[in-house]
């Protein structure tokens, strides 16, 4: 048995769990995997299954590698998964929004042919009906600012500022490990507190509705005390540079400092 730990902003996990045993039929094995024939096609199923806030993914991948020598394949899947796409649902969006993630592979069959069954079983921090209701509001929001004619430094000003006039700080719940939901961007956009996680979340997501493009960053940050801690704050694309823009901080803070900085 093999396993690797992948950590960042929150203990999110990818534990690889190499399972030998006798080969089967995929179906046999798991009557829901879906076939697929490249990693591509893995990831993308994985991708629509995480999108889904399903719990768990089953895929059964036609490969001659072997299932002891799969761990690569899980990880370059999953990673694959989380690919920038431009999708407001997908990329730096499912990324830090998903808490943990399991996978396991054992080698089986599908019509003759070799094939390993990979078993991805995840948790996040909101689900499907809270991704439903950000959704709906994600369009309200994006309607209500008027973007038509905009270029995207307007069109990030003014998302950037409706975020500061709706979404506080979420002191409340820092300290409440349990209370994960404090992370998304449903936490921000709907019950609007959040943290870090959660503004850069639904940051991301507005932009790219508004076709600005944007990812998410996790770095370290200076908090109001001077501490440094972990952070996330996005960098957005204007014409043929990355801005960084921090609207956790700017909100804390009370001005703009951090509003479509270069590096220096």
């Amino acid at each position: 048995m093999t396993s690797r730990i992948f950590r960042r902003i929150i203990p999110v996990i990818l534990a690889v769990l190499l399972v030998i045993s006798a080969g089967a039929g995929c179906f046999a094995a798991d009557k829901t995997a879906e076939v697929c024939r490249t990693q591509d096609e893995a990831a993308a199923a994985l991708r629509e299954a995480m999108k889904n806030r399903e719990g768990s993914a089953g895929i059964c991948l036609i490969t001659d590698t072997a299932a002891e020598d799969s761990e690569g394949i899980i990880g370059e899947i999953f990673e694959g998964a989380l690919e920038h796409t431009g999708d407001p649902e997908e990329g730096d969006y499912l990324r830090f929004q998903y808490e943990s993630c399991n996978a396991s592979a054992k080698p089986v069959s599908e019509n003759g042919e070799r094939a390993v069954l990979l078993t991805y079983t995840l948790s996040y921090y909101d689900d499907a009906e809270h991704e439903a209701a950000v959704n709906e509001k994600a369009g309200e929001i994006i309607g209500s600012l008027d973007l038509d004619g905009m270029d995207d430094a307007e069109k990030t000003r003014a998302i950037y500022s409706y975020l500061l006039d709706n979404v506080e700080y979420d002191y409340d719940n820092l300290a409440d490990e349990d209370y994960t939901l404090k992370r998304t961007a449903y936490a921000a956009l709907i019950d609007g507190k959040a943290v870090c996680q959660g503004y850069s979340a639904a940051f991301y997501r507005l932009l790219l509705a508004a076709g600005v493009d944007n990812r998410i960053i996790f770095g370290t940050g200076i908090n109001s005390s001077g501490e440094s801690e972990d952070h996330t704050w996005n960098i957005v694309r204007i014409g043929d540079s990355y801005y960084n823009t921090d609207v956790t901080r700017d909100d804390e803070l009370g001005d703009e400092r951090y509003f479509l900085k270069a590096e220096d």
